[in-house]
């Protein structure tokens, strides 16, 4: 398995991106968007998406340099339309803009429509949490991009619909970051590539049967995504809905149905300022006091410590940063392939992966 240092690995992301024609300061911060979830271990949101990314480019479905337009706004919300340009650049704006308005208002929200995949939604409620803001955060397929069943049901209705929350306390940050189908797609991806079963409770064929094969997920007839909670699905299928009204319904994409106007992404984010309800400090104070009463719980067999959201991918960045970044040897063999073919030198940009054991 190849390993890079993050540093080269986002000059190959940032150089392939340039030479495919995206502005250098989009191409810039989707490479660091992409390298930033490989540190966090997040490997699904990764440069595994790169490719993908160009061929979109290729098909016109993503427009590098879209202008984002405002389509309406008020003291405290904005309705953004990303023009299908990249998630991650309409993201980043639309996060600058929540956090202004909050910092102003003490509320804010932020929908946008028209965009594609944004990324790792940790990285949107981290910064506002970083501000000292509470985050939150809504995505959906953009009313398409179903890949994911109702609970008790065979057919894909929803997408993978993810949600996230960042929270300010006097240490780092909480931040949460989950799908509410049982999974990402690109996790499933990523056991694909490496040629492994997945977990139960992850995905169903076409019949809506079982399955640990994540190879039904990307054939014909194709398999689909299960809600999260196993056989409490019912409570991810219920997350799943109130997400797809908060993003497609808010920000004007619509909600699943028969008849998107595309796949894509549409999302909402929200930020709160906790100085107007209890004090900042107090409200960090609390926060801090919530994880330590969390971590002072007994241990259950087989766990060797308790951990909070946010906490382990922190220390994956740690050890990834020192270490460098593993690539599955498919994954790095389509980057290689795509800066071949845009006459990106990729081999002066970087030394030769290190083969690691």
């Amino acid at each position: 398995m190849p390993t890079l240092q993050h540093d080269q690995l986002e000059r190959i992301a940032r150089e392939i991106l340039s030479a495919a024609g995206v502005p250098e300061d989009e191409a810039q911060l989707v490479g660091e968007a992409l390298v930033r979830a490989n540190l966090a271990g997040c490997d699904s949101h990764g440069v595994l998406r790169l490719p993908n990314y160009l061929r979109q480019i290729d098909a016109g479905a993503i427009v590098p340099g879209a202008q984002i337009e405002i389509e309406r706004e008020t003291p405290t919300t904005v309705v953004l339309s990303g023009n299908w340009g990249f998630g991650q650049v309409i993201g980043a704006r639309a996060t600058e803009m929540v956090i202004a308005k909050t910092q102003a208002n003490a509320l804010g929200a932020v929908a946008g429509r028209r965009s594609n995949h944004v990324g790792a939604l940790a990285d949107y409620v981290e910064a506002i949490a970083q501000a000292g803001l509470i985050g939150l955060m809504f995505v959906n397929g953009h009313g398409g991009a179903h890949n994911t069943v109702p609970w008790g049901g065979a057919d894909a209705r929803l997408c993978t619909n993810p949600m996230a929350a960042g929270f300010p306390t006097d240490a780092d940050p909480i931040v949460l970051d989950i799908s509410t189908a049982a999974v990402a797609e690109g996790k499933v991806r990523t056991y694909r590539i490496s040629g492994e079963q997945v977990p139960d409770h992850w995905i169903v064929d076409s019949d809506g049967r079982p399955t640990n094969d994540p190879e039904v997920l990307y054939r014909k007839p194709q398999g689909n995504l299960l809600p999260l909670g196993g056989n409490v699905g019912y409570k991810g299928f219920g997350l799943g809905m109130m997400v797809d009204l908060l993003a497609g319904g808010l920000s004007g994409a619509g909600t699943s149905g028969p008849h998107p106007e595309r796949g894509g992404n549409a999302f909402t984010i929200m930020a709160l300022d906790p100085a107007v309800f209890v004090g900042e400090e107090h409200f960090r104070a609390d926060a801090a006091a919530l994880v330590a009463w969390v971590k002072s719980s007994r241990l259950a067999p087989g766990f060797g410590e308790i951990t909070v959201p946010g906490e382990l991918e922190r220390r994956e960045r740690q050890r990834r940063l020192r270490e460098g970044i593993p690539l599955p040897a498919e994954t790095w063999a389509e980057i290689a392939e795509a800066a071949e073919r845009l006459g990106v030198r990729y081999a002066k940009l970087a030394p030769p992966p290190v083969a690691s054991s």
